[in-house]
């Protein structure tokens, strides 16, 4: 694969060796079921409890509060359908505009069993309209969802505020903060959320486990049933090796924190900077937010993202959220934040992670103004014909 520069870590990261290492006896020697009363089983419970502190440690809360899953997408579903399921008839639901499918579908699929659902507006940067959101609340509202740090853009929402204005009015709060670890310092109980949710290969993490932070006293409904594990909230043979990893990954995602932003800082630095020499007329979407260092959102003026990828095919990057990418319509997260169809398919996402090297940023900067150039070129031969 050194053919190919991968600039798209928001969608999945490479496991890290460190990681790998922890998860291969579990896959290979001790394959026994967490569940079970004999010796195997109790040391695989015990793995199992030694990953739940270290996730926990992660975003500072306690491990009883963490509930293992298959990823985001399980843990957004238990965290919205767990709520409105014990709210009250006709309860509201609150969402952002930009969240990621996992959470909108949820919810559309929720609000179609006769509960309400509003969907959240965003300013040009993507930040949540907290006049709009303000206005929204009320004592009925049973539930808001909104994300930590955006997939697309990398926006990081001013989450502590919005939780406290939920808290007024007893709402609970949901944030997914999938895109968080190893890019943000999280500290789950400052920020005053109540569900949080996470997937393990955003993080150098194994694909297929994921976690739940569930706020002690909470009411939530399980939405897999058949045996009770996870406290009676995710029946199911515990997934050992991926949670294993996936308190490896944490481990290091809290020992590298610092180091692995001031890498990405650079990184991101390098790469504008080339950028900036080479092309003209691009802008960075979310410019007067705070963002995760990892992420930039690239609207290339006059050249279509899509186009852009097929000219520059040893650059691995994406024109949206990996998981609809394949979908046709222009991203939803840029049309919330106000551009058209015809500007959102004129952007590209770039995301940085460990394995990023100077050269790789530099050779794609070189890569995307050479082909933003091309589309532009044949765009106008195109119209002029």
């Amino acid at each position: 694969m050194s053919e190919f520069v991968y600039l798209d870590y928001n969608a999945t990261t490479p496991v890290a060796p460190e990681v790998l290492d922890q998860m291969l006896p579990w896959m290979r020697d001790r394959s026994w079921n967490a569940a079970s009363a004999h010796a195997g089983g109790r040391l695989a419970s015990a793995a199992i409890d030694r990953a739940r502190e270290s996730v926990a440690n992660l975003v500072g809360v306690r491990p009883r509060e963490i509930v293992w899953t298959s990823g985001s997408t399980e843990a957004n579903n238990l965290a919205l359908k767990g709520v409105m399921n014990a709210a009250p008839p006709g309860a509201r639901i609150l969402v952002s505009a930009t969240e990621h499918k996992s959470v909108l579908d949820t919810a559309e699929a929720i609000a179609a069993k006769g509960f309400k659902l509003e969907v959240l507006p965003v300013d040009s940067d993507g930040l949540l309209d907290l006049d709009h959101y303000e206005r929204a609340l009320g004592r009925d509202v049973a539930l808001v969802s909104v994300m930590l740090a955006n997939n697309e853009t990398g926006v990081v929402q001013p989450l502590e505020r919005i939780a406290a204005m939920a808290g007024a009015v007893d709402a609970v709060v949901h944030t997914d903060a999938t895109q968080a670890p190893g890019r943000l310092e999280i500290d789950l109980e400052m920020l005053g959320v109540d569900l949080a949710s996470f997937s393990a290969h955003k993080f150098c993490g194994p694909k297929g486990t994921g976690a739940l932070f569930v706020r002690r006293g909470l009411q939530v409904t399980p939405q897999i049933h058949g045996g009770g594990h996870e406290g009676g909230l995710r029946s199911g043979t515990s997934n050992v090796p991926g949670i294993v990893g996936m308190g490896a990954a944490a481990d290091l995602a809290v020992q590298r924190l610092v180091e692995d932003r001031r890498c990405y800082a650079e990184l991101m630095r390098i790469f504008l900077g080339e950028l900036d020499r080479l092309l003209d007329d691009w802008q960075v979407v979310g410019s007067g937010a705070t963002r995760i260092p990892n992420t930039v959102n690239l609207r290339m003026v006059g050249a279509d993202g899509e186009a852009v990828l097929v000219n520059a095919p040893q650059i691995l990057i994406s024109t949206g959220s990996a998981c609809t990418a394949r979908v046709p319509d222009a991203s939803h997260v840029l049309q919330a934040m106000g551009m058209t169809q015809e500007t959102a398919y004129e952007c590209v996402r770039i995301s940085m992670g460990r394995e990023t090297t100077p050269n790789d940023v530099t050779t794609a900067a070189a890569a995307i103004a050479a082909a933003a150039t091309r589309v532009r070129e044949l765009t106008r031969e195109g119209a002029g014909a």
